[in-house]
């Protein structure tokens, strides 16, 4: 991801000439790991699922926002996309941030 990340939040910022790694290398890094479930579960599903999109969800302009704020939690984290895509930003052990796109839709 470049250095210097300005204007709209939702946008690739890769650096020229992008750089794609391996789960391996993901992992290694960051210590992010990577998998795919199985969906078809959906009753199961439902329970872990959290829906954000501007037709259903109250305040999702200022939940969304909220996305783009750095955090630190003391416990592991799941994220997985079913519908769409998103882009994940994690820090990697030199202080280098990694941007992870996800496609929810990849069979």
């Amino acid at each position: 991801m470049e250095p210097y990340a300005c204007g709209e939040p939702i946008l690739p910022h890769h650096l020229f000439q992008r750089k794609k790694i391996t789960p391996d290398e993901l992992s290694k890094r960051t210590g992010t790991l990577y998998g795919k479930l199985d969906t078809l579960d959906r009753v199961e599903l439902a329970k872990h699922v959290f829906t954000l999109d501007a037709e259903t969800t109250a305040n999702s302009d200022d939940r969304i926002e909220k996305l783009f704020e750095e955090s630190s939690v003391p416990f592991e984290q799941a994220r997985m996309n079913i519908e769409g895509t998103a882009y994940h930003d994690v820090e990697d052990k030199n202080g280098q941030w990694v941007r992870i796109f996800c496609n929810g839709e990849e069979v």
